[in-house]
């Protein structure tokens, strides 16, 4: 007995130790295409996620359909603590409201990792449009919608505009784009009139007056563009629409890098250096851990179930 013992002892010991994780690099994905605020931050979170876990943190970028066919390849991707999913309420709570169906399900292909924040909204027109202000811009919509046009690239998007239109009572035509930097360089050339962009990339084309920018979406201003009103002070009530950013892993991936994953987010957003970088790009970070994740993301499943059937939104 004592010999078996023994035995089965040296054989434990003469197994190569199991290596912590991470072990090698994690993917990081990201459902939008290069360019956009999206991969800014994540890029960014990228950096600093490498340094802290001791791996690199490879971004790969599979944009289009709304970021459904980044959702899907996250959603299929091997659930071996290797990938984590960097993506908008755009794929985990306004697809799943917009479209009859999807090639992926954000409750049962995902376990949520850590909220990161979010990118306030501006309403934005080429400089071209007879509008210099909000109520200019109303009255315009109102009065000769077929001098507009707006260009969407994400979900979201799309449902901001919409609900604009329809809380004012009017329709124009919606260009629909495959990236943020398609429908900006046809925004800069007056190609459409007007676009809801999140102020990571509407505040420099502001700045460098290749855009007017006319309010923010949010229920308050926005400390980063103070004198811009929100779309409420001018009489829409209850308009309130951010681009939130979240981390997800595929469904069955290891407890320890969920946990691991989470935690370096939340160290990596802790810090006030990264936080005013992200700021000086437009984006407010809302840390939080994986229970908090989930019970936002249940939160906005709810909230954007009620904005699509309100504004008779549909997307085949």
């Amino acid at each position: 007995m004592r010999f078996a013992v023994a035995c089965c002892l040296a054989i434990l010991l003469a197994l190569p130790a199991r290596a912590a994780w991470p072990e090698r690099p994690v993917t990081a994905i990201v459902p939008f295409a290069p360019g956009g605020g999206t991969d800014g931050v994540a890029r960014i979170l990228a950096e600093q996620l490498g340094r802290v876990l001791g791996q690199p943190v490879i971004i790969e970028n599979r944009g289009g359909a709304n970021g459904t066919i980044g959702a899907q390849a996250a959603a299929r991707a091997r659930p071996d603590g290797y990938t984590i999913f960097l993506t908008t309420g755009t794929t985990q709570a306004i697809s799943p409201a917009l479209y009859r169906s999807l090639p992926y399900d954000p409750q049962r292909d995902f376990v949520p990792v850590a909220r990161i924040g979010q990118f306030p909204l501006m309403l934005a027109v080429h400089p071209a449009v007879p509008a210099t202000d909000l109520p200019a811009f109303l009255a315009l919509a109102r009065a000769e919608p077929q001098k507009l046009s707006f260009g969407h690239w994400s979900a979201i998007y799309l449902a901001a505009g919409k609900t604009l239109l329809r809380q004012i009572g009017t329709e124009v035509l919606d260009v629909p784009y495959r990236s943020s930097a398609a429908a900006m360089t046809d925004l800069v050339a007056g190609r459409i009139g007007f676009a809801i962009v999140d102020l990571t990339i509407g505040m420099p084309l502001s700045r460098n007056g290749e855009v007017r920018a006319l309010a923010v979406t949010g229920a308050a201003r926005s400390a980063l563009l103070p004198s811009l009103p929100t779309l409420q002070e001018a009489g829409l009530a209850g308009y309130d629409f951010a681009a939130w950013m979240a981390a997800y892993a595929p469904t069955g991936s290891p407890a320890e890098a969920v946990n691991g994953l989470g935690a370096a987010l939340r160290r990596v957003l802790g810090d006030p250096a990264l936080v005013a970088r992200l700021a000086d790009l437009g984006f407010e970070t809302v840390p939080g851990d994986a229970a908090d994740l989930a019970a936002f993301t249940a939160a906005e499943q709810a909230k954007w179930k009620e904005v699509v059937a309100a504004s008779n939104i549909t997307v085949e």
